[in-house]
């Protein structure tokens, strides 16, 4: 009997740790998956009415919906685009279109064609604890930040991520504030980016008093107190604008 009960109580523990675990795999996260793509010379508006209309038949929705951006300023503003898809997860992809003989033509035939030079992929998953996405979100242009986050520091950028974050909630800014982290070890050092969105440059000379903002949240000082924590977790940052080409 008490053999019985042992082998009982042994196989409802194992089935509860099996539950769990099937529990923990369903988590969900939103992953994009970013490739990095120059044209060649002169076929620029071929390239981009070929991505777009690749997107409209084979990414238009779903996990395997895809839109371009061009990058306009900064690190890879000569000729770099990215082609971006997602949000997914990595189930998603192993259920890629690729291989598709349509859609491998299509993409061979209309983008293909006109590529000069493809660059590296990332996979980069957004940390929704640390982000704001405003409603109805659908930018035409992006600021973003990549980041080369200091060995045992990324707790500190995430507490710095926090305090931001606070201030959008009780602002409900007009723009994006979405934290992403490179799921892929990188020794370029591109550790973690915030995706700053807008829609015409001018905002750039639009003083919204964020000093002011920010030390309304997080009080008197906490301001400069910020970039002093930023300097100490964080090596490098690269900035660059992207258009969404639409």
């Amino acid at each position: 009997m008490k053999k019985f009960l042992f082998i009982a109580v042994s196989l409802f523990c194992l089935a509860g740790f099996l539950s769990a675990q099937s529990t923990a795999a369903k988590k969900t996260y939103q992953m994009y998956n970013n490739n990095f793509m120059k044209p060649k010379k002169g076929h620029e508006k071929q390239f981009e009415d070929g991505v777009k209309a690749h997107n409209a038949a084979y990414h238009s929705s779903g996990p395997h919906r895809a839109f371009l951006q061009q990058i306009t300023e900064g690190t890879g503003s000569d000729g770099w685009y990215i082609w971006t898809m997602g949000p997914l997860t990595y189930t998603d992809l192993d259920n890629q279109p690729n291989g598709n003989a349509k859609h491998d033509e299509d993409w061979d035939k209309n983008v293909d064609a006109h590529v000069e030079e493809y660059g590296e992929t990332n996979l980069w998953k957004l940390q929704d604890d640390l982000s704001y996405t405003p409603a109805n979100y659908d930018p035409k242009h992006l600021d973003v930040w990549v980041m080369d986050i200091k060995p045992g520091m990324r707790y500190q950028f995430a507490d710095l991520m926090k305090k931001m974050k606070a201030v959008w909630d009780a602002k409900k800014y007009s723009f994006s504030m979405r934290v992403f982290y490179n799921d892929l070890w990188s020794k370029k050092g591109n550790d973690a980016a915030i995706v700053y969105s807008f829609d015409h440059y001018a905002e750039f000379d639009q003083d919204i008093k964020f000093k002011e903002d920010y030390e309304a949240i997080n009080g008197a000082g906490s301001y400069d107190n910020f970039w002093k924590s930023w300097n100490e977790c964080v090596a490098t940052t690269d900035e660059q604008l992207r258009k969404i080409i639409k």
